[in-house]
């Protein structure tokens, strides 16, 4: 018993002093030439490195970008990797690993940006976005073919959405946890703006998502709003509207 105590260490230990003393440059060079992600201004090892920048296939940049690797993970099977980075000035912190199987894990995620950021990132068309999102994500994993899972909380200050025109949302706090079915779940609710919000959204079975919101108009609710409100929500005895809605994964890019 312990020889093999002894010889599964001996393996270990080999494998991390290999990690430790691989030049970055040199994976670097393999992910540049066979990848559509390209790293530039390279130095440390590839067990403690940083890159000036990261250009993931001409979509999104990451500068300042510096990775520790957390050899312990590898016991239960895990690359995983402590990362600081940059996305257009914004700092991202977390610790990412990937298993034998290709399931992605993050854990320890935080992580801000502009509303209207992330709208031209995901090119959502038509709507203006604006305030601040703040994401603090416990963990969340994923695997290609399959429902992201995630813990955690995002919270979106001064929120404007703006479509004819403008209207505010206050500050939007949404709750990620994992439903009885272990699908993806949010908690969705508001303080101030003009209107309030709650409600939930959740990845439900057959590659579908279901979305249940209500909207509560304030006394600073425009006219012209509430019609706009009643033209995808249904309005209520109580004054309110509510969205109740299903509709297929696919058609929103999550599989």
């Amino acid at each position: 018993m312990k020889k093999k105590y002894y010889l599964f260490t001996a393996v270990i230990s080999y494998f991390v002093l290999l990690i430790a003393t691989i030049p970055a440059n040199l994976i670097t060079e393999l992910i540049n030439e066979n990848t559509n992600v390209h790293i530039n201004g390279v130095s440390g090892s590839l067990w403690d490195g940083t890159a000036y920048s990261i250009d993931i296939d001409n979509y999104a940049k990451l500068e300042n970008t510096h990775w520790s690797f957390n050899p312990w993970k590898l016991l239960v099977g895990r690359a995983a990797v402590e990362l600081d980075t940059r996305y257009l000035k914004n700092e991202i912190s977390t610790e990412a690993s990937l298993s034998l199987t290709g399931r992605l894990y993050i854990n320890n995620l935080t992580a801000s940006i502009s509303a209207d950021q992330l709208a031209k990132l995901a090119n959502i068309p038509l709507v203006q976005l604006d305030g601040q999102l703040t994401m603090n994500i416990d963990s969340a994993q994923w695997k290609q073919g399959e429902l992201p899972l995630a813990t955690g909380v995002i919270n979106w200050t001064n929120a404007i959405v703006s479509v004819a025109e403008s209207a505010s949302l206050g500050n939007i706090s949404i709750t990620l946890s994992e439903s009885e079915q272990e699908t993806l779940a949010a908690n969705v609710s508001n303080k101030g703006g003009d209107i309030i919000i709650s409600g939930t959204a959740e990845l439900i079975s057959d590659e579908n998502y279901a979305v249940d919101l209500k909207f509560k108009p304030t006394a600073t609710t425009k006219d012209s709003l509430l019609q706009s409100l009643g033209m995808f929500a249904k309005k209520q005895n109580n004054g309110a509207f509510l969205l109740k809605n299903t509709g297929s994964i696919n058609n929103i890019g999550l599989m």
